[in-house]
């Protein structure tokens, strides 16, 4: 008998002794399977691109902050939609405003820092329904989701706030009446002074003379390019529908300074 307490006690032994050799117990199956085909199993789990909750097996708890179809792939190796959601982020100029990826003017929130925090269907009502300020684009659902990717990628995955706030500068100078006399009419800019401008007839100038405003490498609206644009813009470009504009040496600076970006200041 004694002999008998021995063999198991000892095999009770090894068999614990092997369990931790081997490490810890294997982790749960994610009930997201119960559901869903795995795929992209490489990249890791459920969770890791789509976001939810793995372990939930109500769908609502399961699905919560869900990240689907196009903004599902922002960390996906290879993702034929991440150089499309770069592209359509250059085209549109949203660093003229923003900041996206560390780089960008700081005219209005900072993409880095609310991506994250917010659901899909927010960025994606923020991107086709814009608030005030920003210009429509006309995205609709598929591109906005596609943009979505790519800031979720570049965005601060840990450290962002849904309650960053832009403040603009107290009180008006005469660069802003230069402004609104001689461009507000047909346009609108977002300056470190506010929106300024009601026209929706030419594009919108946010950003401007910044280093992020969409144009040419070798194109930038520097002093001279915009000199020369206003003295006559069929003579840069041929079907321009905009007419001169005589503009005074001091108001082509008060218009610079009033679009110009604000400096850096070191922080996301």
């Amino acid at each position: 008998m004694a002999v008998a307490r021995a063999v198991l006690t000892l095999t009770l032994t090894l068999a614990l002794a092997a369990g931790l050799a081997t490490g810890a117990e294997a982790p749960p199956r994610a009930a997201c399977l119960d559901c869903h085909e795995p795929h992209y199993a490489a990249c890791g789990s459920c969770i890791d691109c789509h976001r939810g909750d793995e372990r939930a097996r109500r769908a609502d708890l399961a699905h919560h902050r869900l990240l689907g179809g196009a903004a599902a792939t922002w960390m996906l190796p290879g993702s034929p939609v991440l150089p499309r959601a770069v592209a359509l982020r250059d085209s549109l100029g949203c660093r003229r405003c923003h900041v996206s990826g560390g780089k960008g003017e700081r005219l209005a929130i900072s993409l880095d820092t609310v991506a994250w925090p917010r659901t899909q269907a927010e960025l994606r009502s923020a991107l086709t329904s814009p608030a005030a300020a920003m210009p429509s684009f006309g995205l609709g659902a598929g591109s906005a989701d596609t943009l979505i990717a790519v800031l979720l990628r570049d965005a601060d995955r840990y450290g962002g706030s849904p309650r960053y706030q832009v403040r603009f500068r107290a009180g008006s100078d005469d660069s802003l009446r230069v402004f609104a006399r001689l461009c507000g009419g047909c346009h609108q800019a977002l300056t470190p002074d506010g929106p300024q401008g009601i026209g929706t007839a030419g594009p919108n100038l946010s950003g401007l003379p910044g280093a992020f405003y969409p144009a040419q490498p070798d194109s930038t609206w520097d002093r001279a390019r915009l000199e020369r644009w206003l003295r006559n813009p069929r003579a840069q470009r041929a079907h321009a529908t905009m007419l001169p504009v005589a503009v005074k040496p001091a108001e082509l600076d008060a218009l610079l300074e009033a679009l110009a970006p604000p400096p850096p200041t070191g922080d996301r």
